[in-house]
């Protein structure tokens, strides 16, 4: 897998469709100083890198590292169609094995005032499982590579973006993926709608899986229960609320899912060590009626 930290993200550079026909094949080059990201759509590819031989077949991505040697193993044996694109890591990245399952995704504490590192990280090699979401964004970037406006680049950063997302989500690279998958998806439900009533049965009806399924996926890959996913991400939304905004307690209480007030500060006290007056007053800014009222 390749490993990025960020922020910076990873920046799109270039990209383009290909069409090799049968006897052709992917060029020689070694320290080319970028990544580049192979989707093949049709066909396949074969590609050596540092000795390790792919063969990227339709609804397969390879991505070849800037620092390394890659090379054609065989000419393509039909045609073959692939997108590519050229991408930069500005801050540093590295080759790791498969990780393990990780206890990830709690909602820390994080200084708000100050960048927090996080690490990307991209399976090199894999099928890519929605592949019609995939193709549909490498149109999009390659459509718009004519439009040379400030809002045009803008734009493509942003698909680029996702299509890494997508790469990273929904790839079969790994059988245990699937309930990384599941974990996943559920945590972006709950982080989408924090503010409203839910319960497993709403989680199940979202996801189209039973709850049970869905529990058992987050405290694998997550750590936690939805459930307690969902307490971290509202005491995380309360946190920035109380020191960003002039809403009494008992607003933010209500903006953030919970249904009493009482219930809010005992929450919140267990996460932070602090009632939620106490955190606005150490961390939070002074709001005035004035204040309030802009």
């Amino acid at each position: 897998m390749l490993e990025i930290i960020a922020p910076p993200l990873p920046s799109f550079l270039a990209g383009g469709e290909m069409t090799y026909q049968t006897g052709q094949h992917h060029p020689d080059r070694r320290d080319i100083g970028v990544f580049d990201l192979l989707i093949v759509t049709e066909g396949c590819l074969f590609l050596g890198e540092q000795g390790e031989k792919y063969e990227v077949a339709g609804g397969q991505f390879l991505i070849l590292y800037p620092n390394g040697h890659h090379y054609p193993t065989a000419v393509c044996q039909t045609e073959t169609h692939f997108y590519w694109f050229h991408f930069l890591a500005a801050n540093r990245w590295k080759h790791v094995e498969k990780p393990a399952s990780e206890k990830c995704e709690r909602v820390k504490r994080r200084n708000l005032f100050s960048e927090q590192p996080f690490a990307i990280r991209l399976p090199k090699y894999g099928a890519v499982l929605n592949m019609e979401t995939v193709k549909r964004i490498c149109r999009q970037l390659v459509h718009s590579l004519s439009d040379t406006s400030f809002f045009g680049e803008w734009q493509r950063h942003l698909w680029f973006q996702q299509l890494l997302q997508e790469l990273c989500m929904h790839t079969a690279a790994d059988t245990p993926s699937q309930a990384a998958v599941v974990a996943e998806r559920a945590a972006e439900f709950l982080r989408k709608n924090y503010y409203r009533k839910i319960n497993y049965r709403d989680l199940g009806e979202a996801l189209r899986f039973h709850p049970n399924h869905i529990a058992r996926c987050m405290r694998a890959v997550l750590d936690c229960t939805p459930m307690e996913y969902l307490q971290k991400v509202r005491v995380e939304q309360a946190r920035l609320l109380l020191v960003s905004s002039g809403l009494s307690i008992e607003q933010i209480a209500e903006c953030c899912g919970f249904s009493q007030s009482a219930y809010f500060s005992r929450i919140f006290k267990r996460y932070e060590g602090m009632s939620p007056n106490e955190f606005r007053k150490q961390y939070g800014l002074r709001f005035t009626k004035d204040a309030m009222l802009r």
